[in-house]
This record gives C-alpha cells, sequence and structure tokens, in this order.
C-alpha cells in the first residue's frame, strides 16, 4: 500500500519535497517481540536472562561505610556528592558516628541567594557589553536561572564564604527536599528584576533584589544560622561546639579546596589542556569553573589510586544511560534495549556529546572497586543520594565499560597528577565553551 498526500496546494508551495511514503517495502519486526514490548516497560523485557553477578564483596571499599542520604525530589546532587565525599573524614578524626550528614540545605539556601546576585551582575556586564535582553546569552540566563544544578567548584565556592553545618542544626524543610515551587518564584524574581534593569532602570536597584531574594528564601527554608551549638557524641562522650558555621568547618573539615583538581574526559578537545564555561558560577569573584581534560585511561588510574588511598572520588556522569534501577546497575549489559529493538548504535563518546545524546546529569560519588582474576578494575562501587533502598543499600555498582563511557568529570586531590599536569592546572584557561555546553550541563 502507498500513501499519498494529494493537497494540491501543498504540492504547488513545496515541489522539492517527497510526499509519499510506501510502507509495503518496511521489513515487520520480530512477532515475538512485538507481543513482548507493547504491554510491557523496555526495561522490563530488554534485560538478558543471565545477568553478570558482581561479587557481594568487592576487592577495595573505602572506610567507614556511611548510608546512602537522600536528596528527594530536588537536583542537589552536586551538593550531596560533595558532603558526602568529605564527611568520611570527619567521621574518623572527630570519632563520631557514622550516621553524620553535613547539611546540605544550609548550602542550597546559600547557592540560591548567590546565584541571584551572580545572574543579576552577569546581566549588568552583559548589557555593558551593548548586548540587549533578546541576545542568546542573557535568553540562556533567562530561560533556566534557577535550576538547582551545580558544579564542586560552586560547593567550594559556598563553603569558603559561609562554611557548614552539621544536618541537625539547619534540617530539611519541605522545600528544600522538593524544590520546584521556590525554583517557580525565583526564577519569576530573576525575570522580573532582569526586565526592570532593561526597561525601567530607574527602579532597578540590585541590593533591594537581593533584600527581597534573602526574605523569600527565608520564607521557603527558614533563616540559617549565623552562629549555632552543637552537642556530639566523640568516641562515646558527649562534646559540644559553638561558633559559627565558617569555625565549624575549620575546626571540623580541616580541608583545603585547592588541593583538589578536577579533571574531565571531554573526547571532543585536546587533551592536557585546561577549559572553562563562559558565565557558569554562581559566587561573584569566587573561583571559575575550569577542567583539566584528560585522555579516560589517565582518569581510572588516578580514581583507583584515591580509592586505594581510601579517598573518595567526587564526579559528573550521565546517570540515565543503560541504568537498571532493579539491579541497581549501571553496564550496558544488564540493560540491552539496543539489542532488543535491533537498533544501529554506532555513536562514541565524542559523537554522543556532539550529537547531544549524552551529558552530564548527576553528581555522585566512586566509593569501591571489583577486580577480576588478573587484577584489572571491572567493577566500581558508587554513593548515590536516593536513598538507601535497592539490593546495595541505595548504593549503585557500574561496570568499567560504563566507567569509561558515561563518567565526565573527577574530582581528585592534586598531590596525585604530575608535575606536568599541575602546571597545566595552574596556568591559563585554553578555551572557554558557551554557556549551553554539555560541559556546563551538570550547573544547570
Amino acid at each position: 500500500m502507498t500513501i499519498f498526500l494529494n493537497c494540491k496546494s501543498f504540492k504547488e508551495n513545496h515541489p522539492n519535497i517527497d510526499i509519499s511514503m510506501d510502507i509495503s517495502t518496511f521489513n515487520l519486526a520480530q512477532p515475538d517481540k512485538n507481543y513482548s514490548l507493547h504491554n510491557n516497560l523496555l526495561s522490563s523485557v530488554s534485560t538478558p536472562r543471565h545477568v553478570k553477578q558482581v561479587p557481594n564483596i568487592l576487592t577495595k571499599e573505602i572506610t567507614p561505610k556511611t548510608s546512602c542520604a537522600n536528596q528527594k525530589s530536588s537536583g542537589r546532587c552536586w551538593i550531596f556528592a560533595a558532603v558526602n565525599m568529605l564527611r568520611r573524614k570527619v567521621i574518623t578524626d572527630k570519632k563520631i558516628p557514622e550516621s553524620f550528614e553535613f547539611s546540605q540545605s544550609y548550602v542550597f539556601f546559600f547557592d540560591k541567594l548567590e546565584r541571584m546576585n551572580y545572574n543579576l551582575k552577569l546581566v549588568e556586564d552583559l548589557s555593558s557589553e551593548n548586548r540587549s535582553w533578546d541576545d542568546r546569552v542573557i535568553q540562556h540566563i533567562l530561560k533556566e536561572p534557577f535550576g538547582d544544578g551545580g558544579q564542586w567548584v560552586m560547593f567550594t565556592n559556598i563553603a569558603n564564604k559561609y562554611g557548614l553545618i552539621p544536618k541537625d542544626s539547619y534540617p530539611e524543610s519541605k522545600h528544600s527536599s522538593n524544590s520546584a515551587g521556590v525554583n517557580m518564584v525565583m526564577s519569576r524574581m530573576f525575570r522580573t528584576f532582569a526586565k526592570d534593569y532593561f526597561h525601567n532602570r530607574e527602579n532597578y536597584n540590585r541590593k533591594k533584589c537581593l533584600e527581597k531574594t534573602w526574605q523569600v528564601l527565608v520564607r521557603f527554608f527558614g533563616e540559617p544560622p549565623k552562629k549555632f551549638v552543637w552537642n556530639y557524641k566523640s568516641d562515646k562522650k558527649v562534646e559540644t561546639f559553638s561558633g559559627t558555621p565558617r569555625d565549624f568547618m575549620k575546626d571540623f573539615c580541616k580541608i583545603n579546596f585547592d588541593d583538589y583538581v578536577s579533571l574531565t574526559h571531554d573526547p571532543r578537545n585536546i587533551y592536557n589542556r585546561l577549559y572553562g564555561v563562559e558565565h557558569l558560577g554562581n559566587v561573584e569573584g569566587g573561583d571559575v569553573v575550569k577542567y583539566l581534560n584528560m585522555d579516560i585511561d589517565r582518569m581510572v588510574t588516578l580514581s583507583k589510586k584515591a580509592i586505594d588511598d581510601n579517598t573518595p572520588v567526587w564526579f559528573g556522569s550521565d546517570v540515565g544511560q543503560f541504568f537498571n534501577s532493579k539491579l541497581a546497575m549501571l553496564d550496558e549489559k544488564s540493560f540491552d534495549y539496543v539489542g532488543f529493538l535491533d537498533l544501529d548504535d554506532t555513536m562514541n563518546k565524542k559523537e554522543r556529546i556532539n550529537f547531544c545524546e549524552s551529558l552530564m546529569t548527576h553528581a555522585m560519588v566512586y566509593v569501591g572497586y571489583n577486580t577480576d582474576v588478573y587484577g584489572a578494575v571491572n567493577y566500581w562501587k558508587i554513593e548515590n543520594s536516593w536513598g538507601t533502598t535497592g539490593p546495595y543499600s541505595g548504593n549503585l555498582i557500574c561496570s568499567d565499560k560504563w566507567f569509561r563511557e558515561y563518567t565526565y568529570q573527577l574530582i581528585i586531590p592534586k598531590k596525585y597528577i604530575s608535575e606536568e599536569e599541575k602546571k597545566i592546572w595552574t596556568g591559563d584557561i585554553e578555551k572557554s565553551f558557551p554557556i549551553w555546553d554539555p560541559m556546563g550541563s551538570l550547573a544547570m
């Protein structure tokens, strides 16, 4: 059977368009797959019968083993991954219970406040370059000014400026755990402020905009403490901390964020070069987003080296790729919809980035690995922030192949990289990507 569109006016106006489609030449799919898929989830019917089993005990796991936190209905993965990376040292150094968590909502509050200021200053600066409200960069900022996403350096900017506090001292609120409402309001406020800046300048005052932002955030989250008192058990003895959030971070974390480097595997660009993302950040005058681009083999080697040294690794990845939630597994072989549907899946990692098939969507922490009989890493253990359900109590397992294909960014102690790599890290950024580049997607 041949289908024809017999609209004369359409043919006359579009003489070069083929409006016929001969479906009689189409090959039918395999009948058994027709029956199995149409009334079932793709994930249910494309899981192979024999899934490779991961050992219950992995070759190497970081201690102490902390319980997975829960970011709930928010995009705060970058904050959760960062404080999850930090808390083990606090637990060990201070001999406090393994249930300890930093307040994720405290960082979230100040990220919202600082991002309002950052975005308003960005609009002002871009306007001074004779860009109008309909400039592509400004339109991109207006489109999504208050997503929950962020980058490692955006976390460190907040922590360096405002410190950190225990979760007990600034617990979750309804809106930190379900951020859609506050994001809607913050976005509307920002767009109104930006409109006044461009069209009603006499009514625009950035300080007043920020005062209003503070008031609204306090109503959503509660006012964050400037000083607090916190009782805790250390080696079974009750101790008391009293001071500011900056005092707490200095006393409990004992960490210098300058001792860490941000690495990427971006096969679109030359390795051993320093790259950045334009107009991406949260704190005016804070550290900028930058990456040292590396070969994936080097990324794997450094991750293993850190875990061998009992150091967790913050990372950004495309978590939606081949994620089998029932098995808590990230592996092409555990969720084979490509084979089930007979797809011609020929894109490599570079092509997936270029053609919008893959980008960073989620931050987690590598906390262990397993090796095969030859000593090669075949699986990695991941601490996630989606609660404690699943076969690994909220943790995930990914294959080494998945690590290589869908991990894009790592945060590694600077001491693990070579002197040549350190020199590149402290040098000038060679190239900055536009704000909409996939390497900036985690912050959206």
